[in-house]
């Protein structure tokens, strides 16, 4: 019978925004239906966070209230019968070590899978667009550096100041804008032109929404496609051996 095999259960911590979930909701459904066939369909359970809640948190400073928010949903994930959890946010992966340790289930990880992309693509020196978090903080950068030997570059300072308010102010509310949309295309290009850069990676579940059909020289990395198929790929490796660690 199509459908009838051994599957993994995904636990989605989203909402971050709600409109890149919808999209994680679409690809990993897709994808098992394009693997297994007939009305087959994901095994998932979701916490869709308050992202203007995980937003205050940040913005205050006050980090164990923001970890909180995290660990209550994996632990509700858990409870759920999630087998493993997907982050459905770059930023969000500041917390997936805490994460991990507190649900006691792993995380499938969104810096091993952009890693995993650019080795395979030959990329070794990759531009990475996001929050200000993602670009300057560590957890998704020192990762791809030390673990996979890549070499990482970032916008100046200004444009990553400029590129966290759009993100914030516009994408984070379902605003994508031609504005918006020519200004993070040039930052691509000049990024390519100036220093290098042999992809750029959507480090934003939101960036790929808006730069939807969009060309550039510069091969783009979408973060959001990648992450979503990777966690398809692990819920559907239950039956083949396929260990945890191997999946990831």
């Amino acid at each position: 019978m199509p459908g009838s095999v051994d599957m993994r259960t995904a636990g989605l911590i989203g909402g971050l925004s709600w409109h890149s979930t919808l999209e994680y909701y679409r690809v990993i459904n897709t994808a098992v239906a394009r693997a297994l066939g007939g009305a087959a369909s994901a095994r998932l359970v979701l916490v869709s966070l308050n992202f203007a809640e995980v937003l205050g948190a940040g913005r205050d400073g006050d980090d164990g209230r923001h970890a909180r928010i995290y660990l209550d949903a994996a632990d509700a994930l858990r409870r759920a019968g999630a087998d493993f959890i997907v982050i459905c946010s770059n930023t969000g992966h500041r917390r997936a070590d805490e994460v991990e340790r507190a649900a006691g289930l792993p995380v499938v990880h969104i810096a091993d899978v952009i890693a995993k992309a650019a080795r395979t693509a030959s990329h070794s020196r990759i531009a990475l667009l996001g929050t200000a978090a993602t670009m300057e903080a560590p957890f998704i950068r020192e990762r791809l550096e030390r673990r996979w030997r890549l070499d990482i570059t970032v916008p100046d300072r200004d444009t990553r100041r400029a590129l966290d308010r759009l993100i914030a102010d516009e994408l984070s509310r379902g605003i994508f804008s031609d504005d918006a949309r020519t200004f993070t295309l040039g930052v691509i290009d000049r990024l390519e032109r100036e220093q290098g850069a042999q992809a750029a990676v959507l480090a934003c579940t939101e960036l790929p929404i808006l730069l939807s059909g969009s060309q550039t020289r510069c091969p783009m990395l979408d973060t959001l496609r990648l992450h979503a198929e990777a966690a398809a790929e692990h819920m559907l490796s239950a039956g083949d051996g396929t260990s945890t660690e191997a999946a990831r």
